[in-house]
C-alpha cells in the first residue's frame, strides 16, 4: 500500500497489468478476486487509470518505488511482481519493511535467473526481509515464505542459492492455498 514513498522518476506502468490481476482487493469501494483481471483492465493498461479507485490509486509496485530494481524488474517484463512487505516481519530484524517477491511467471525459470539469485543473496546477507510468494489458484490467497532462513544461509555459503529457490517453489506449490474471504459487495471488477 502507498505510504507517501517516493515513485522512482522516469517509471510509469505503461501497459504493464500484474498489478491489475493478481492481488485479491477487498476494500468498500472495490472487491477483486486474485487471479482475476479487473474489469477496467485493457491491454493498454488500466481504462480508468485518471479516475481509478483510491486503493488502487494508493497501490504501486517496488519496482515503482525502489531505486535498486532496475528496468528488467518491470512485472510484465520479469515476472516478478516485487512490492513493499510490512506484515510478518520478525523482532529479529532491524528493518520494519522487507520486500516480497511474487512469482507471476514461470516460477522455476525465474529462480533459474541469476539476477534474482544474486538480488536474494544481497537481501539475506544484509538482513533484508525477503519473501517469495506463489498466486494461488483464482479466488484464492498466495502462499508466501520467508527467505531470511537458516537453509537459506547454509545455501549461500555453499553456492547453492538456485537449489534453495527451488526448494522454496516446490514447498509454495505444495501449499493449502485458502480461499480468499470477500466481505464486501457490490462493486466486484473480477471478470
Amino acid at each position: 500500500m502507498w505510504d507517501g514513498m517516493t515513485l522512482v522518476p522516469g517509471r510509469d506502468c505503461g501497459d504493464c497489468t500484474v498489478c491489475c490481476v493478481w492481488p485479491t482487493i477487498n476494500k468498500p469501494e472495490i472487491q477483486k478476486v486474485s487471479g482475476s483481471k479487473c474489469k477496467h483492465c485493457t491491454s493498454g493498461g488500466c481504462g480508468i487509470y485518471e479516475a481509478r479507485f483510491p486503493v488502487c490509486r494508493g497501490f504501486y509496485c517496488a519496482w515503482r518505488t525502489v531505486d535498486i530494481f532496475d528496468e528488467s524488474w518491470r512485472p510484465d517484463k520479469s515476472g516478478v511482481l516485487a512490492y513493499v512487505e510490512t506484515e510478518g516481519i520478525s523482532d529479529g530484524f532491524d528493518l520494519s519493511t522487507g520486500i516480497g517477491l511474487m512469482l507471476v511467471g514461470h516460477p522455476e525459470k525465474i529462480v533459474r535467473q541469476r539476477w534474482l539469485q544474486d538480488f536474494v543473496v544481497t537481501g539475506v546477507m544484509n538482513s533484508v526481509p525477503l519473501f517469495l510468494s506463489l498466486p494461488g489458484p483464482r479466488g484464492h490467497q498466495a502462499a508466501t515464505t520467508s527467505l531470511n532462513t537458516e537453509e537459506m544461509l547454509y545455501a549461500i555459503q555453499r553456492g547453492r542459492v538456485k537449489e534453495a529457490l527451488e526448494a522454496a517453489v516446490k514447498l509454495l506449490r505444495g501449499w493449502t492455498f485458502e480461499k480468499a474471504v470477500i466481505t464486501y459487495s457490490g462493486n466486484d471488477v473480477s471478470t
